[in-house]
């Protein structure tokens, strides 16, 4: 025989919550459903009067009724059909109203849609507590074989509070068999709960005559499991409403709330991926223009430079500018990076080099009630890295330092070379044996305690006040050093501050020598025919001027707005190189260049652009004659030397 549908109605006048909740329904195949639906008060009392029903879905707000004066009329018609009200508002008084006014469940719409079993668990937790309260009610003429197969803790107490029934549902969930808890007082049972809570409950139920609830109460079972009870206490009456005691009756909701602190987690976490997204597309979609503006200010302090060399003062300033222009870059790239809209770009770097040039910049993030010491491995340490990446590191552990010390302390920075045995790298996950530039961060703060220490790894764990930290600081550090092909091990202990080692393979120094600037290439002349010609398209005004100024000297520079002017001109005029931005309102450098080369087939092209992604990189591969990709903001000595390789190619 097939299984009987489950009488359902719907009170709900809005069309998308009304398929929101059809759709939940109808993929839930262990709960067939009859489902009735009404948009206004009237016409579901009208379907309660003539149909019968195993629950309500009821929303408080509808056209003719509004608020618990719903809930009242709809538990005044049908007083024994359960009803699990459904709201837009995550509002833990109304909540608690709605429930003291009969409602069986209370579900916040927006909560169905992340986690769709909900409201089918609802439902039957629904239905099921309203059949176990109906059953109650005629305990005195049911038998107890019958009494036992309510699916729900029932605890039945004497007037004198001496337990007189522990259900097997009971015993099952507590550990403690029926023998041990009859007769004796609730507070005696060897139940580890809040006894003082549930007897508070017991005394608004005998107060009020009315059923009392708690919604969450944490216990502890014979053999050690913890969970969470939800409870009613209900009072027992003769025929004559003779007091005969208390029957506690709810369900073990261990799962549903690890479930709800599970959603919030990952609302939590989404939001925060959220943010970092947006902080990542709003860099991308700021980089191309910030660097323009950097490459101005640069280009021009080095015209201004070159033009005041005997100036001390003024080139000291000039350097100041150019050294906030470049960190404002790094910065940029930073940000793309972090939203994986740049790339790792490792290079052979001196680690102790690195941390000396950043050490002003370290002292001032950390600030003046925090003093910086370096020491650093006398001999040169290098290692292949991401120069961003490993500034990002040093950041993040500064700033994590800098709270971890309210008061001021001392924040040490310390390099040396390790060589990491066997039986070392088989306790770290992807380590392998070998040589290692080690590089240590300590601060003088509280320390962590073990079990802290543990997590701080993992993304969104934060042991900062909401608001301030996202707790994805050391993630980024683990992931950026991880990607590295490196490790971290940490020393702390409360009272002891913190030390994070990491390791990052160290590369021989026969092979790791710094990298130096070529010199300038002389630009070859055009036998018998002068200068050779460079066209210049950049719709920034600025950079056109600027290039221009730069390769003037050495080249016939001519500068245009836009890729349509590029293309008249070079459909008639001879040009050796053309340099073009690769992003541009209308036509773009890539349809630019594309067009280019049909025009003039020898034409050796050179790009420059303010954000190389991926993309960019991509696409540049199938770029004719292309000698290279500068990205802004480059020094004059960079875009002379390209200029230089790229008509000679």
């Amino acid at each position: 025989m097939s299984e009987q549908p489950v009488r359902v109605l719907l009170v709900e006048d809005t069309a998308e919550d009304t398929r929101l909740i059809r759709e939940v329904l109808t993929h839930e195949p262990h709960l067939p459903l009859r489902l009735l639906h009404a948009e206004r008060l009237s016409t579901a009392l009208e379907l309660l009067a003539k149909e019968s029903l195993d629950l309500v879905l009821l929303d408080l707000r509808l056209p003719d009724s509004e608020g618990l004066a719903t809930l009242t009329a709809i538990r005044q018609r049908a007083p024994r059909v359960p009803v699990v009200v459904l709201t837009a508002s995550d509002d833990d008084a109304l909540a608690t109203q709605a429930l003291q006014h009969g409602a069986q469940d209370y579900l916040v719409k927006g909560y169905i849609q992340v986690y769709p079993t909900l409201l089918t668990r609802s439902m039957r937790y629904a239905m099921e507590r309203q059949r176990g309260e109906d059953e109650v009610r005629a305990a005195h003429g049911l038998t107890a074989q019958l009494v036992a197969a309510i699916p729900s803790i029932l605890i039945g107490l004497g007037p004198d509070g001496l337990v007189t029934h522990w259900n097997a549902v009971a015993q099952d969930t507590f550990g403690l068999p029926a023998a041990q808890a009859l007769g004796r007082p609730l507070a005696e049972v060897s139940v580890r709960w809040e006894a003082a809570e549930i007897q508070g409950c017991i005394s608004r139920c005998r107060a009020s005559g009315r059923s009392a609830r708690i919604d969450e109460l944490p216990f502890a079972s014979a053999n050690g499991r913890t969970g969470m009870l939800g409870l009613t206490v209900s009072p027992m009456r003769s025929e004559t409403g003779e007091p005969m005691g208390f029957l506690i009756f709810g369900a073990d909701i261990t799962e549903r709330k690890h479930s709800e602190l599970e959603r919030q987690r990952l609302q939590e976490q989404l939001r925060q991926t959220q943010q970092m997204e947006t902080i990542g597309r709003f860099a991308g979609g700021i980089a191309h223009d910030f660097n323009n503006f950097l490459q101005v200010i640069l280009g021009f302090a080095f015209f201004i430079r070159s033009r005041h060399r005997d100036d001390p003062a003024l080139i000291n300033d000039l350097d100041e500018i150019a050294h906030a222009a470049e960190s404002a870059s790094r910065m940029v790239q930073q940000l793309l990076a972090f939203g994986r809209r740049q790339r790792l770009q490792p290079k052979v770097i001196d680690v102790n080099q690195t941390v000396q040039q950043m050490s002003r910049l370290l002292q001032q993030l950390v600030g003046e009630p925090i003093s910086l010491r370096l020491e650093l491995e006398p001999h040169a340490l290098y290692a292949s890295l991401d120069l961003t990446g490993f500034e990002q590191i040093l950041m993040n552990l500064a700033s994590n330092a800098r709270d971890a010390m309210p008061a001021g302390g001392s924040l040490t920075i310390r390099t040396a070379a390790a060589r990491v045995g066997p039986d070392e790298a088989a306790r770290q996950p992807s380590a392998k044996a070998g040589e290692y530039v080690r590089l240590s961060v300590q601060d003088a703060g509280l320390g962590m305690e073990a079990q802290v220490a543990a997590r701080i790894f993992e993304p969104f764990f934060t042991t900062k006040k909401p608001g301030k930290g996202t707790g994805l600081g050391l993630a980024v550090v683990y992931g950026v050093v991880q990607q590295h092909g490196g490790f971290i091990t940490i020393d702390t202990a409360p009272g002891r501050g913190t030390a994070f080692h990491l390791f990052f393979p160290r590369q021989l120094e026969a092979t790791a020598a710094p990298e130096r600037p070529a010199p300038a290439a002389a630009p070859p002349a055009r036998d018998g025919q002068g200068k050779r010609r460079v066209l210049i398209v950049d719709d920034d005004a600025s950079i056109r001027l600027l290039c221009a100024r730069i390769l003037q000297e050495a080249y016939e520079v001519q500068v245009v707005p836009s890729a349509d002017r590029a293309l008249d001109i070079l459909k008639r005029v001879p040009y050796d190189l053309l340099l073009t931005d690769l992003r541009m309102p209308e036509m773009d450098g890539f349809a630019l260049i594309e067009e280019a080369v049909k025009a003039q087939p020898a034409l050796n092209i050179l790009a420059m652009t303010g954000s190389i992604t991926p993309d960019v990189e991509q696409r540049m591969l199938a770029v004719p004659r292309c000698a290279a990709v500068l990205h802004k903001p480059f020094s004059a000595q960079a875009l002379q030397q390209a200029v230089g390789k790229a008509v000679s190619s």
